[in-house]
């Protein structure tokens, strides 16, 4: 638990308890992208600070938008991810 990888301007992170979530890694702030910070269970923004739930809402700034949030659904060993 706790991994993250990046694919087509998408970041897919397991968090500490085992579900997989997806949101648009691009900070709504200024567009660096983010990191998955699993000891924290939330997405971070190393440019100026702004931190993202797992669903992608904003916990704190700069950032004042949210990140777009994917479907992430297992099946067997498919991760699927929609949005």
């Amino acid at each position: 638990n706790g991994g993250s990888v990046y694919s087509n301007g998408v970041i897919v992170a397991r968090t500490s308890a085992g579900a997989y979530v997806a949101v648009s890694q691009a900070c709504t702030h200024d567009g660096t992208n983010v990191q998955f910070e699993s000891s924290n269970n939330r997405f971070h923004c190393s440019n100026h600070g702004a931190n993202f739930s797992t669903a992608g809402a904003v916990q704190n700034g700069p950032a004042n938008q949210p990140l777009k949030q994917y479907s992430a659904t297992l099946s067997g060993n498919l991760l699927r991810i929609q949005g």
